[in-house]
């Protein structure tokens, strides 16, 4: 097959850009306070359709996990789109949100009792697993489950490798698909993940081409399956840009023409990041400032404990746009945390202007592994979330 590599030009990239502008900053920040997390529900509606149409025929769960932030999972929901969750804290997310049991995916492959039970109650009825004691574990509490075997794959171009511990290793697949059927199991397909932030499509296509191989021996032995779960992966822009929604999506939808192209299932992904992140911009202001051993540092009321946990936990650089971009003098200097905490450094290596106390700088693509780790360490408060269309 010869794939389009059109992906690594310049001109199909995405960047960070911030959902809104500094005048709408401030007003906002004069009536919520700071830090102020904003979801433009238009760019998440925006992004949403990008990926469908990049995906054609594959059905999105976004991945809860990411942001479940009402705004964005009620956003979501309008649009018809179904949703992953991992517990029962992200089944009540979606609940309030108005998802139905009925457009949910439980994947979390290792449940607490409580965990599966609580979500089955409400309605779940298909889940992931991905090793025979899960899987005893579902017969004896729901075994009237349809269930999805999640497969381990290395990541090869993603930041995370999210095989690292979850996923059955493919050469014991067809081993652990017939110690389940032998329980009564109704295993209906498979899922996989190439990992956090894939920035090259083409990691799909091996993973594919061997899920494939994989299905054609679990249908000879007699199993009916009918679902393939493609995971996430979608990257986003941060400090660094990344191939556009279409030309991304364009070299996934090949590889699975190619090697599913023709069998009547249903495909689903499971986009987390690659749905919320560029729909949330974080504002933050300046509340400090000194020069130490001949560098300036500023020092803001959000940090690693805070909003930017995503650098800390999901190994994301965020850009710091300041106001009269580009019209500036800039220099080097440290922006630092309001934390006692003198690990809590957002970056070392951005320029940026002379900044005065109170200024605020806008964060883009901060709607993914965000507020959603962030913790009230040292007492102080997280940021605020608002919606704006």
């Amino acid at each position: 097959m010869i794939v389009n590599t059109d992906f690594l030009s310049s001109d199909c990239a995405r960047k960070a850009s911030p959902v809104l502008g500094f005048e709408r900053a401030r007003e906002l920040a004069g009536k919520h306070g700071t830090p102020l997390l904003v979801v433009s529900r238009s760019k998440l509606v925006e992004t949403y359709w990008s990926m469908k149409q990049a995906l054609p025929g594959v059905d999105l769960y976004y991945a809860a996990k990411a942001n479940p932030d009402l705004n964005i999972l009620s956003t979501l929901c309008a649009e018809n789109a179904f949703v992953d969750i991992c517990s029962s804290g992200e089944l009540q997310a979606a609940l309030l949100a108005g998802f139905t049991p009925d457009r949910m995916l439980h994947t979390h492959p290792c449940k607490t009792d409580d965990n599966l039970l609580n979500c089955y109650a409400a309605g779940v009825r298909w889940f992931v697993f991905d090793n025979e004691l899960e899987a005893v574990k579902v017969k004896r509490l729901t075994p009237d489950v349809k269930l999805l075997m999640r497969l381990a794959f290395p990541a090869k171009s993603s930041l995370i490798n999210l095989s690292a511990k979850f996923g059955a290793p493919i050469e014991s697949a067809l081993g652990l698909l017939e110690a389940a059927g032998r329980m009564g199991l109704d295993v209906r397909g498979f899922s996989f993940h190439v990992g956090s932030q894939c920035t090259d499509p083409q990691d799909y296509l091996q993973v594919l081409r061997s899920v494939r191989e994989l299905w054609d021996a679990a249908t000879e032995r007699g199993f009916g399956l009918e679902v393939l779960d493609i995971g996430g992966g979608f990257p986003a822009p941060y400090t660094h840009s990344v191939p556009s929604m279409a030309a991304f999506g364009h070299v996934v939808s090949e590889g699975l023409r190619e090697c599913f192209g023709g069998l009547p299932i249903r495909i689903i992904a499971e986009p987390g990041r690659g749905l919320s992140a560029e729909c949330t911009t974080l504002v933050t202001r300046v509340i400090g400032k000194s020069e130490r051993w001949g560098i300036p540092w500023y020092y803001v009321d959000d940090g690693l404990y805070g909003s930017f946990s995503g650098k800390v936990f999901d190994h994301a650089d965020f850009p710091l746009v300041y106001e009269g971009q580009g019209e500036r003098e800039v220099a080097r200097c440290v922006v630092a945390g309001p934390t006692c905490d003198s690990s809590d450094v957002v970056c070392t290596d951005q320029l940026l202007p002379h900044l005065e106390v109170g200024e605020l700088l806008l964060v883009p693509s901060m709607g993914a592994y965000c507020s959603a780790s962030a913790s009230p360490f040292n007492g102080l408060p997280v940021a605020n979330t608002i919606g704006i269309e």
